[in-house]
């Protein structure tokens, strides 16, 4: 049985989807400061037009965020989970970040 999946490289692919894994929460820390640079963008944009509190507001907030994602990333590059359960936490939680920052954006552009 073993050596019938093993004829099929599944046995071989293994490796790479585990590291692909490990890897997935730096990826995705990538993507969101990929997206808050181009809210940055349009909030920077906006807060020269209008200057309000508001678009101020959220300029800062777009930054830190970007700063957040940043410093995430520097430490994913650095202490990579050495487990998947280690990578899992996080990488749900930049999901999640990932998913509100697209709608958000999204409607930012509209």
């Amino acid at each position: 049985m073993l050596m019938e999946i093993n004829m099929y490289g599944i046995l071989n692919l293994i490796p790479t989807l585990l590291a692909l894994v490990k890897a997935s929460a730096l990826i995705t820390s990538v993507a969101n400061i990929i997206l808050l640079i181009g809210m940055l963008y349009v909030y920077v944009e906006r807060y020269l037009k209008v200057k309000s509190k508001f678009t101020t507001t959220l300029v800062l907030f777009a930054s830190l965020f970007l700063v957040q994602n940043i410093l995430f990333s520097v430490y994913f590059v650095f202490n990579p989970p050495g487990t998947i359960i280690n990578a899992l936490l996080p990488l749900i939680f930049l999901g999640l970040e990932f998913t509100a920052l697209a709608l958000l954006l999204m409607i930012t552009r509209e």
